[in-house]
């Protein structure tokens, strides 16, 4: 983090100050919402959780040497900067902070593959910049400041990912980021439960545009049927009229796909490392921002054949006795069946522990049922399906293979028998939605 003077600080939040005045001129050195990582030169900020709010530990942030504290109420100590609401004021104070910098930001948000397209975007553009990306899934409404916080002077490109379940949070989220290219994955179901119909969740994302830079670039999905009515963005997929496009695909199992990039009278061939056609998406992609950026299509492809997955992203593991497919980070209906496609090219006998699909609202159980389907219509051999909302997934499945599928209600239920029910040589997909915690799923099947 740049430091930067206290009474910059107070202005960027809009706030009133109370203490010393002797403390203006000192350097804030680290903003944090966490009282325990307070330390000498940080500048907390109590946020107001479902759970705990924050005010509780200003306190403790003051033991630990924070030089100030925001608060949304009078306090008895000081020094402390008061501001209507502390999460308003952390974010503004993110905005001031990107504001400090000129260097390309690229913004990204969709329904499904944000994560992995930040890797993928991180891994190819690091060639030429120091890049800087979104540590984690900190991706909300305190993530994404935070994540702004910890650019520094050594990064020339930074990578910030940003996701929704809510109307107007983009735009906020945006307003911060300030992206020089916005780049959309796709319009899926994902927290439909919150937008009521796709049409809304695709208004939500377009939201980022609304704060894009002055002559910045647009890059979609050009094969997704929403995202496509956006006008003047460069475009990529695999339909003949995206300006960045893969041709001539084959696919390679685990070891992933090879596929030809056409853009423009340019043309070359490029393999991804990792399995699923979404990958070629999630390369593409990458591939249409560094031709933006001014980068050779030969370093990009470099880049992209220098790809790995990370745990929790269809990382692949083979065990002494199998071969998982650790893709837990998370799920929704358009990810569970990409990742059944995966599963389906691979040898051995099929095998997918599927857990709940989260925020699906209304449709979820319909969601669910289609997944159990699909998996059947597959030809998974065993199809394990864990979580309250999952009986659906197995009623699903249940209805066309019968002796395939298998339910359990808990993880903990699951954990017990799963072992009665593998073979060696099987190649296990487990996925599920991230608050179901299927990893220690994965890490049961690492010891078997």
């Amino acid at each position: 983090m740049i430091a930067f003077p206290l009474s910059e600080a107070i202005s960027a939040c809009q706030g009133m100050y109370v203490g010393d005045a002797a403390l203006l001129g000192r350097p804030v050195t680290d903003i944090c919402i966490d009282s325990r990582k307070a330390a000498p030169g940080a500048l907390y900020v109590p946020i107001i959780g479902a759970v705990h709010d924050g005010h509780a530990f200003i306190d403790g942030a003051r033991r630990n040497g924070a030089l100030c504290v925001l608060t949304d109420r009078p306090l008895e100590a000081e020094p402390y900067i008061l501001v209507p609401d502390t999460l308003e004021a952390l974010q503004l104070l993110a905005k001031h902070y990107r504001e400090k910098f000129s260097i390309p930001v690229i913004g990204i948000t969709g329904s499904v593959g944000k994560t992995s397209t930040k890797e993928m975007l991180d891994t190819v553009l690091s060639g030429r910049y120091r890049t800087f990306k979104t540590p984690g899934n900190l991706n909300n409404q305190t993530g994404v400041p935070l994540t702004l916080f910890q650019l520094g002077p050594e990064h020339t490109l930074a990578i910030i990912e940003m996701g929704t379940n809510h109307p107007g949070e983009i735009r906020r989220l945006s307003a911060m980021v300030q992206p020089t290219i916005c780049v959309l994955t796709n319009v899926g179901v994902a927290h439909i439960e919150f937008f009521g119909t796709r049409e809304n969740i695709f208004r939500g994302k377009a939201e980022m545009l609304e704060h894009m830079r002055p002559g910045g670039t647009v890059v979609v999905n050009g094969d997704d049927d929403m995202l496509i009515r956006l006008p003047g963005a460069v475009r990529f997929g695999f339909q003949a009229h995206n300006s960045v496009r893969a041709a001539d695909e084959e696919d390679q199992g685990l070891d992933g796909s090879a596929f030809t990039v056409c853009c423009g009278d340019q043309q070359l061939r490029m393999h991804v490392p990792a399995p699923g056609r979404h990958m070629i998406y999630n390369a593409l992609c990458a591939v249409a921002v560094g031709l933006t950026l001014g980068m050779p299509l030969e370093q990009l492809q470099k880049g992209v054949e220098s790809f790995r997955p990370t745990a929790g992203r269809m990382h692949i593991q083979k065990t002494a006795r199998f071969t998982v497919l650790d893709d837990t980070y998370n799920a929704n209906p358009t990810s569970v069946m990409a990742a059944i496609d995966v599963l389906e090219r691979t040898p051995g006998r099929h095998v997918c522990v599927l857990g709940d699909m989260l925020e699906l609202g209304a449709q979820a159980d319909e969601f669910h049922e289609v997944v159990g389907m699909y998996a059947a219509m597959h030809g998974v051999e065993l199809i394990v399906c864990v979580g309250p909302c999952s009986e659906q997934m197995f009623l699903g499945a249940h209805t066309l293979a019968p002796h395939r599928v298998r339910y359990f209600e808990s993880q903990e239920m699951l954990l017990s028998i799963l072992p009665l029910l593998l073979r060696d040589g099987d190649t296990i997909l487990v996925k599920g939605s991230r608050g179901m915690h299927l990893e220690r799923t994965v890490e049961l099947l690492e010891t078997l």
